[in-house]
């Protein structure tokens, strides 16, 4: 749910979620925020390809620590894949490598291959992908005209149906795990039908819960930074992690999560959910903003008999102030 309350910029701890033009990096669009809003912390999560649009989260303040935690989410795309040309990059930035002749693509051909995509499978970063080998980036390798060994990465993919087909041209949605790239499925499906393809259109449409509906467009928010009124599409660190357990602790004992000590029985003003041994939970105040995310350490069930005085939680990540 978004924030309608007001926050200073030296205080500002959430998330924006851009729906990011065309044409730009996702450091473009990180750079344009940080230099409208005076912003000293800003980062993004879940990177995506100039060529594509979509759903991008951008941090601010203390929150900038959550991006690690959201690029493990799950994501959707739609992308359009042309068939019978290749790229060295796999969309159509990219210089042709081959094409093949033929006259349409048909439906029931491309139905036909789509189950064999589905489940977990391993897949290979391409060489022109933010993915680093010995620290460096492999698109500047492959700028180059270098190409290391990569290796596969284990990937899952939960549903691909085709949603649209032209004569040489079908758009996809697909719904997948971290790690996965669009471009990579889409040499594969013209690989799979003998006739090659590349990504000609590309949009994140979800990132974990979230989805197109909950973006901003980029010059909307610069405008809104500009007058001062961005809090109004500002997601507090209670909003992007609200599934989570929650533990509210008496505010007299703030200090000492801000100095990363551990919670104990006695701190707890309140429990919101079941959690179990490990897992993370939301640290917040006694009026539930989040202060931190933590680790259990025993289960939600375990607290009432167990001593007061031993540990239940420890800070994992600082993501908002007082």
């Amino acid at each position: 749910m978004m924030s309608s309350s007001t926050c200073s910029v030296s205080s500002i701890s959430g998330m924006f979620l851009v729906n990011k033009p065309k044409g730009m990096t996702s450091h473009d669009v990180v750079a344009k925020i940080r230099r409208k809003g005076g912003f000293s912390r800003v980062g993004h999560g879940g990177t995506l390809d100039p060529m594509a649009t979509g759903v991008l989260p951008v941090f601010i303040g203390k929150s900038t620590r959550l991006s690690e935690l959201l690029h493990a989410w799950d994501k959707t795309y739609r992308f359009e894949v042309t068939f019978g040309v290749t790229t060295d990059t796999g969309d159509a930035e990219g210089n042709v490598l081959e094409k093949f002749e033929f006259e349409r693509i048909q439906e029931s051909e491309i139905k036909a291959v789509l189950p064999g995509f589905l489940g977990k499978r391993q897949q290979k970063p391409p060489m022109f992908s933010a993915v680093k080998k010995n620290g460096i980036p492999l698109y500047r390798l492959a700028r180059k005209g270098i190409e290391v060994e990569r290796e596969p990465r284990m990937i899952e993919i939960y549903g691909l149906s085709l949603l649209e087909i032209q004569e040489k041209k079908a758009l996809f949605h697909l719904q997948c795990s971290k790690g996965t790239f669009v471009r990579t499925v889409a040499q594969e499906l013209g690989e799979s039908l003998g006739i090659g393809g590349h990504v000609s259109i590309l949009e994140r449409d979800g990132f974990g819960r979230f989805r197109m509906e909950d973006t901003v467009s980029l010059d909307s928010l610069l405008e809104m930074i500009g007058e001062g009124s961005f809090s109004q599409c500002l997601f507090l660190p209670e909003d992007i992690f609200q599934d989570l357990p929650e533990i509210r602790i008496l505010d007299s004992h703030l200090t000492g999560v801000f100095k990363g000590a551990n919670l104990t029985g006695f701190q707890i003003y309140r429990i919101g959910g079941l959690f179990n041994f490990s897992e993370t939970v939301r640290i917040c105040d006694r009026k539930g903003k989040c202060i931190a995310l933590g680790k259990g350490l025993v289960s939600s069930h375990e607290l009432e008999r167990l001593p007061k005085g031993l540990p239940v939680a420890q800070v994992d990540k600082l993501v908002g102030g007082l």
